[in-house]
């Protein structure tokens, strides 16, 4: 599956080549803590085992069941400059989406592209799925996201984030009609 976005920007599944590239984009505080899941400092064994998860072998199946999670690695070119994930949602027919990008492409509205394709895709194939999206309270750059893609609020939990150690505040966000 290769998803191209524009000239310059594509969706694919991340490879075991690109180890290197999810370290240097990772690797970064400035991203590294707004992310609940992703270890802080991010090393070349981190990336190895993200890399041999189920979600990069059949990303097209895996989109077709709210119960299968998928991971999309956002490239410039054909390196990997950022990464989507489509998890289970806690609610059932549902997934909830995530993303990071790596610093020296902030600002530059390559990531609500990139995410706006994906759901784009996602709903292509499996339209009966709904998505909710959350991300942290000081965040305020990925929830001016999630909203510009037109996400409603839907309340707030918490998690532990594994790079701040603690727990976090979440403000959560649906699709209207999901």
């Amino acid at each position: 599956m290769h998803i191209q976005i524009d000239q310059t920007y594509s969706l694919r599944p991340f490879r075991p080549s690109d180890r290197d590239d999810l370290v240097a984009g990772l690797n970064d505080w400035a991203v590294a803590r707004w992310l609940a899941r992703v270890p802080y400092p991010y090393r070349q064994d981190h990336a190895d085992e993200f890399l041999r998860w189920d979600e990069h072998i059949d990303v097209a199946t895996a989109m077709t069941n709210s119960g299968s999670g998928f991971a999309l690695a956002v490239c410039r070119h054909k390196r990997v400059i950022g990464g989507l994930v489509a998890n289970p949602a806690e609610e059932k027919q549902h997934r909830e989406i995530g993303f990071w990008l790596a610093r020296p492409f902030w600002g530059q509205r390559i990531m609500r592209r990139a995410v706006a394709t994906m759901i784009d895709e996602m709903l292509r194939a499996a339209p009966h799925i709904g998505i909710v999206a959350s991300a942290n309270h000081d965040n305020l750059r990925s929830q001016r996201l999630i909203r510009a893609l037109g996400f409603v609020p839907d309340g707030q939990r918490e998690v532990i984030s594994t790079p701040l150690q603690r727990a976090v505040l979440l403000h959560c966000f649906r699709r209207p009609g999901d």
